[in-house]
């Protein structure tokens, strides 16, 4: 019997047939996606939109790339570089880290924020503004969300399309219309480049109150001044943080203090000054200077003036020569101060206090100077300038006149006046004054021994014989005849009779 040999049967997957089938297969995938560039795998249309209307890598719009390549890299995705080889400018602010991607994160995932394949008719700053945080950026919405008409604020009413560009003009047409004499005001100070200073919240951009506290707190009167009072010109860095920066030194003490402005001064307020850590004002001192503002010349009075070695600031020390006292008074009235120091001394701040008056000491609580005392020299009273203890009796200055010795007391007060001494106020007299005179007579007329002895034999007949003979007619004698008032109590000369 014929023997055949049995056929062995092929594996269905690793025969030559299916090799070959599947070699040529890939190979065919292979060139058809080298052709097409890869579009085989496309998830969709790219987009054939141009915002800027110029070219970018050489394209128009990315619906003209073919190699997917360009953009796609196996096993990884878009990549940054990919983009960048076309978007170079993206690339240079990634690099100097400038511009909006050179601080947004992640600017290296462009696919997050740019998504393709959606069409030809697809605008990509469309998911952009979807999902764009502007708080990455280096100006806040927070304080803009909307305008001063309480309107939502758009993107193209501050940015430029195609590249949205943000427009400075944008700033300061909206903040113009709203307050346009400070806008004005600000532009001329700062220019008009509004985000190179501000962030969008009030604050320097950049630079935050805490970061100016730090270099220079804004306290007291500080946090009231405009920043173009301490940056002019619009420069901001290197500003001066000295007092001496913006405080000219005030030309009553140029020279006179070597310390620190704060060693005196505050910034709740330039005065008044502080002085041995309390607020200095020089009439609370012992001298005031109400009757020292100006010299003799009309010059204002400087403080190296009197204080010409300095003033310490430690110890309450004025560094004052009370020889400046005499020298100043001396040239302008050698007279005066050659009898007043040769009477006083030169010793003025005892006495003195700068008001004119007695230094610390009110007279009228101890003795009114009125009147003829107001003009009287202090040396009349305080002789030998003895001050304690002196006497306030009128006597004590005003000796007795001999005509009332021992009649009316030490109650000088009872007649005689601050006004003046002479005349005498009369308290009782009943015999009229003006008695045969057109005016009051003075006392001495009658009276020419003592006030409690009178005689009118000085203007009537005194020829003693021919006066008794007459008053004897009237039955009045010799011991009567001395006492005329008792019965010419008016002086009239028969009103005597009958009685």
């Amino acid at each position: 019997m014929r023997q055949y040999r049995r056929q062995e049967r092929h594996h269905p997957i690793l025969s030559p047939v299916a090799i070959m089938s599947t070699l040529a297969l890939i190979g065919l995938l292979s060139l058809s996606l080298f052709r097409s560039g890869g579009q085989l795998f496309s998830p969709g249309n790219l987009s054939a939109v141009n915002q800027g209307g110029q070219t970018i890598g050489e394209v128009m719009a990315h619906a003209e790339v073919n190699d997917c390549s360009a953009c796609h890299t196996p096993f990884q995705g878009v990549s940054a570089a990919g983009c960048e080889s076309c978007h170079d400018n993206i690339a240079a602010e990634r690099q100097n880290e400038t511009g909006l991607h050179g601080r947004f994160a992640p600017a290296e995932q462009c696919e997050a924020c740019h998504t393709e394949h959606k069409g030809a008719d697809f605008t990509q700053i469309v998911t952009v503004q979807a999902n764009f945080n502007h708080e990455a950026t280096r100006f806040s919405l927070r304080e803009h969300g909307r305008d001063y008409q309480r309107k939502i604020t758009r993107c193209a009413d501050c940015h430029q399309p195609p590249d949205f560009t943000a427009a400075d003009a944008a700033c300061t047409d909206c903040h113009h219309d709203a307050d346009p004499e400070f806008t004005t005001g600000h532009q001329q100070d700062f220019g008009e480049a509004c985000t190179d200073c501000h962030d969008g919240l009030d604050t320097m951009a950049e630079f935050t109150l805490a970061q100016h506290e730090a270099a220079f707190p804004l306290t007291g009167e500080h946090a009231k001044t405009s920043c173009a009072g301490c940056h002019q010109n619009g420069r901001f860095e290197n500003t001066p943080s000295e007092c001496a920066g913006c405080h000219e030194e005030p030309a009553v003490h140029a020279g006179l203090f070597t310390g620190d402005c704060a060693d005196c001064h505050t910034e709740t307020g330039w005065q008044p000054a502080q002085f041995d850590g309390q607020p200095f004002d020089h009439s609370q001192t012992r001298f005031t200077l109400a009757s020292h503002a100006a010299n003799y010349d009309g010059s204002p009075l400087a403080c190296l003036g009197c204080h010409q070695d300095g003033i310490s600031l430690t110890g309450g020390r004025s560094n004052f020569a009370q020889t400046i006292c005499t020298e100043c008074h001396q040239a302008a009235d050698p007279a005066f101060m050659n009898d007043h120091t040769a009477s006083f001394g030169k010793d003025c701040l005892a006495c003195h206090d700068g008001s004119g008056e007695m230094a610390d000491f009110d007279h009228s609580q101890i003795w009114p100077l009125n009147g003829q005392h107001a003009v009287t020299v202090c040396s009349a009273c305080h002789v030998d300038r003895v001050f304690a203890g002196t006497a306030s009796e009128c006597a004590a200055c005003h000796a007795e006149p001999e005509i009332h010795l021992g009649l009316f007391g030490a109650e000088c007060a009872s007649c005689h006046t601050e006004t003046a001494w002479q005349p005498a106020r009369l308290t009782r007299h009943n015999f009229p004054l003006n008695h045969g005179r057109a005016s009051d007579s003075d006392c001495a007329t009658c009276h020419l021994a003592a006030y409690t002895e009178y005689t009118c034999y000085e203007c009537h007949e005194h020829d003693p014989s021919n006066i008794e003979r007459e008053h004897r007619e009237e039955g009045i004698r010799q011991p009567e005849l001395a006492g005329c008032a008792r019965c010419h109590p008016t002086g009239r000369e028969n009103e005597a009779e009958g009685d």
